[in-house]
């Protein structure tokens, strides 16, 4: 009974103090708020990343230029990086790992920026010269048209599969009313972020007379190529094909300036062969090569790289948490050791109607313990309300907000209450009743 009637009178006192409380939780709101954004993020570009690298597949190997240092056991040392040296991996590299036993498939990809011109507009774009399996490897689905085919690529014809956002921006595609409306929004109206991207990578913007691109001629460089494909929007962390524009890549090597690869992927027949295609694989290439200036990369140790970099990465927001909440529960232990001070009469009154040396521990504590409670639901629902916000409107990568961080910041708020709501507790329950009344 002694316990409620303190969880009671503690309730009456935060609310007889609202300014103060509203002020003195907004260190727990802030840090809560900023504890639920940044673990939502470390989860989310780490699910998105392992997503990625899980759908290459476990039988697929990647290729690509610099070398990837070794530790001392033999595995690939992502965190030291990569050699940054220029790309010397050719297609002549990519036609030797062909041959090489049990390789299903080798995709090689060419990188480069360019400018692509439609009638008035000229967009700037990434160029791609790659296989036809580069959309089965780079899970780029088609919107319209389709792909193009390894006979248009054996016969290095000028044909190009365009992605999203570069479509768009060639019809010049916008928001904006056409005349003779009524003024009401269109139904795939595009979000104001979107409408900036088209209009920096457009120029002037101007309203789309056509709805598809496919059959028509674009230029890139001094080249004139075939629309045949559009690719459906797929804008994820490290890897969106909505800026790319994809040739075969044979045209690519024919027509354009683009001579070395910027990566290659290997399909092994199977996971069982995983480990000797991949030393055959690097057998094959330094057979063209001086030197070891490239690095073949097997799924899984680019999964364990990529979890030991975000494991790094909680535990330094873990830590950031940590100060972050102690600054917190500082400032509302002075809020609270204020309050007591300037109750020090009323705890006097009580004192001397019969209030415990308990029961006045008791209230102060709960109030300590519930201004942290409060600031820390508050914190957290308005963390919930801005991964919500981001994922309805960044495709980029998805926040993703685990059940364990909504208990962790809870815990440590309980936590932080009641070891910051002790001193202010027992200033209180130990203050004389006669010195109490008679302070002014």
């Amino acid at each position: 009974m002694r316990i409620g009637n303190a969880l009671k009178l503690a309730c009456f006192g935060l609310w007889a103090n609202k300014f103060r409380v509203l002020s003195a939780m907004m260190g727990i709101v802030i840090g809560l708020f900023a504890v639920i954004v940044l673990i939502s993020i470390a989860v989310g570009v780490k699910d998105t990343l392992l997503k990625q690298m899980g759908s290459l597949g476990a039988e697929q190997i990647l290729v690509m230029p610099g070398r990837v240092l070794d530790t001392a056991n033999g595995e690939k040392d992502f965190l030291s990086g990569i050699t940054s040296v220029p790309s010397t991996l050719t297609y002549d590299d990519a036609k030797a790992v062909e041959a090489v036993p049990h390789v299903k498939t080798v995709t090689p990809q060419l990188e480069t920026v360019s400018k692509a011109a439609y009638g008035e507009q000229n967009v700037q774009a990434v160029l791609v010269g790659s296989t036809h399996q580069y959309s089965r490897v780079q899970h780029a689905a088609l919107a319209e048209g389709r792909f193009f085919t390894d006979e248009e690529q054996q016969s290095k014809e000028k044909v190009v599969v365009l992605g999203s956002n570069i479509h768009d921006a060639l019809l010049g595609k916008t928001a904006q009313p056409q005349p003779g409306s009524t003024g009401a929004p269109a139904a795939e109206e595009r979000a104001w972020w979107q409408r900036a991207l088209d209009s920096f990578m457009a120029g002037t913007v101007v309203s789309a007379q056509e709805t598809t691109l496919i059959g028509q001629k674009l230029t890139i460089g001094e080249h004139t190529y075939t629309v045949i494909g559009v690719l459906e929007p797929n804008a994820t962390l490290g890897s969106s094909t909505d800026n790319n524009i994809v040739m075969p890549i044979e045209t690519a090597l024919a027509s354009t300036d683009m001579k070395y690869l910027n990566k290659m992927i290997v399909e092994a027949d199977s996971t069982d062969v995983i480990d000797e295609v991949d030393g055959a694989v690097f057998s094959a290439i330094k057979q063209n090569h001086k030197e070891i200036d490239f690095s073949v990369v097997k799924q899984d140790q680019m999964l364990g790289a990529i979890d030991n970099v975000t494991t790094i990465l909680q535990v330094m927001l873990l830590g950031i948490t940590a100060v972050a909440l102690l600054i917190s529960g500082t400032g509302i232990m002075n809020v609270m050791v204020m309050s007591v001070r300037e109750r020090t009469r009323e705890i006097g009154v009580r004192k001397a109607i019969g209030a415990t040396t308990f029961e006045i521990m008791a209230q102060f504590f709960f109030e300590t313990l519930l201004l942290c409670l409060i600031g820390g639901l508050v914190g957290i629902g308005l963390g919930y309300g801005f991964i919500e916000l981001w994922n309805h409107y960044i495709d980029a990568f998805t926040l993703t907000l685990p059940l364990w961080a909504v208990k962790l910041a809870l815990g440590s708020t309980m936590v932080i209450g009641g070891l910051f709501g002790i001193y202010p507790a027992l200033k209180a329950a130990r203050m004389k009743p006669s010195h109490a009344l008679r302070f002014e």
